[in-house]
């Protein structure tokens, strides 16, 4: 695949534009969406730079700390602006931070769709040639249904099988039709449309990807984490198990904290490379991270509870590569020091100032697969506790914490909090706690001196129960105007 990848560079504009959430799958005319831009193999290549754009804009920056802010995780500072109303629970449906996700999923859709339904044209000659094509056919196979993950666990209910097929899904669309209006699907047929996917794209897929191009491997881990959304627990962790020596995880402090700074170890499968410096748009500065050059201290959002960094033993260096003391300032002028979220930390490739802070989110890592692992071994009508224990222990043992003894009710908490020790910060904490049909109180509050966090009602003591409709988020309010065919998600839209 490389061959033609190399003629062209990966840190030009996008090839396809990004539309609207209105126009869900509308290109300008006279753009490159035009039927004879199919005529060449390097043709296919420009649409596929265009799709790992597409995708890099889907899976990091507000598509992750967007709902991690309305969890128990995290406090906002004094005098913030950001996600005010989505960590308080008081965003509506005309005023909320998150429609770009709903934005951008349909935008790399439309992308994949343009690929999928176009590049058969191409005439190719050689054998080489059409396997290349065949992967970027895969790879758009498999962006579509990363894209369709991507939104179902935020758009629609959480998927129980004995109801799925009465519950809201998606629209799908498979199409590049600016009339389009199309409806919503069910649940259940939006979860096999995303399997569907994953097996079409196998069909075309013959490498297992690199660590920033999609292959096999990225196609295994999300077919993994579906399978455990749709409550097919032997299927998760076998393929979930399938991986995990391919993609052996961290087992020293250096190596775990170089992870997150400089973008590479073992166990990632998937990242959307970025290069410096005109692909820097999908950061985590401001919110996890930022820092005030004029005052020499940082500012960022959002900081750590403590109740989060007190679920870590002095041993696990995930607490140490985390979470950082600093010297912080807020709005108003307070100052002291405390902990800031470190976990994008930003890569010395990619800075050209004090003040940037990117790095290469990582779509999937080894990490989740041994918590996928564990969390089915445990929900299955035949649990092996023995054999959750086991992806539990090996996973703790690696980050430098130590091994659990514990059995029944207590093993299912203990999966639980290892999923919030591990992937703070990467958007799975909503997502877990719908799947587990989990309310939460937001933790204890780090304490200061200072005016350094907010004290606004229902910042540091929001307590939110399972049952909270904005679990789901609310369509967008632009999409539901444009497209009355689609129905709503809230049963009041003020709420």
């Amino acid at each position: 695949m490389n061959k033609y990848i190399a003629k062209t560079i990966l840190g030009s504009a996008l090839l396809l534009p990004l539309v609207s959430s209105c126009e869900l799958d509308q290109f300008p005319r006279g753009s490159i969406m035009e039927e004879n831009s199919w005529e060449q193999v390097s043709d296919a290549t420009n649409y596929y730079v265009g799709l790992q754009s597409a995708l890099r804009n889907v899976i990091g920056g507000s598509q992750v700390y967007v709902s991690e802010m309305q969890t128990d995780l995290f406090n906002t500072t004094f005098g913030a602006t950001s996600l005010q109303q989505e960590h308080d629970w008081s965003f509506t449906t005309m005023q909320f931070a998150g429609d770009a996700k709903w934005i951008n999923n349909y935008s790399l859709i439309s992308n994949a769709n343009e690929i999928i339904n176009n590049i058969d044209k191409i005439q190719v000659e050689t054998d080489e040639d059409q396997l290349y094509l065949d992967n970027i056919k895969g790879a758009a196979y498999f962006a579509r249904a990363y894209a369709y993950a991507n939104m179902v666990v935020r758009y629609c209910k959480d998927y129980e099988p004995a109801t799925a097929a009465g519950e809201l899904g998606l629209p799908l669309v498979e199409t590049v039709d600016v009339n389009a209006k199309p409806r919503r699907s069910t649940l259940e047929a939006t979860y096999q449309f995303i399997m569907d996917d994953i097996e079409r794209a196998h069909q075309y897929l013959k490498t297992t990807g690199t660590v920033t191009e999609p292959g096999t491997d990225a196609l295994d881990a999300l077919e993994a984490r579906m399978d455990l959304y749709m409550h097919r627990y032997d299927e998760a962790a076998t393929k979930a198990q399938s991986l995990m020596a391919k993609y052996p995880l961290i087992s020293d402090a250096a190596t775990f904290a170089s992870m997150w700074s400089n973008d590479a170890g073992s166990e990632i499968i998937y990242q959307p490379i970025l290069i410096a410096p005109n692909e820097l748009g999908m950061g985590y500065a401001g919110i996890y991270i930022s820092y005030n050059t004029s005052l020499r201290r940082y500012n960022p959002s959002f900081l750590p509870t403590q109740g989060l960094m007190d679920m870590y033993e002095s041993s696990d260096y995930r607490k140490s590569t985390y979470f950082v003391e600093v010297n912080l300032s807020a709005n108003g002028g307070a100052r002291d020091e405390g902990y800031m979220f470190n976990k994008y930390p930003g890569n010395p490739a990619l800075r050209q100032s004090e003040t940037d802070f990117y790095n290469m989110t990582k779509a999937f890592r080894s990490a989740e697969l041994y918590l996928i692992a564990a969390e089915a071994e445990l929900m299955k009508d035949n649990k092996d506790e023995g054999a959750a224990l086991g992806y539990l222990n090996t996973l703790r043992q690696s980050r430098g914490a130590s091994a659990l003894s514990s059995t029944g009710d207590q093993l299912v908490q203990d999966m639980k909090d290892e999923w919030v020790r591990e992937m703070v910060g990467e958007g799975f904490r909503l997502d877990c706690l719908k799947r587990w049909h989990e309310g939460f109180t937001r933790k204890p509050a780090q304490s200061f001196s200072t005016a350094i966090l907010s004290t606004e009602m229902n910042t540091q003591n929001l307590s939110i129960s399972a049952d909270n409709q904005k679990f789901v988020w609310e369509i967008p309010s632009n999409d539901l105007q444009a497209n009355t065919n689609l129905e709503r998600n809230w049963k009041s839209t003020d709420q």
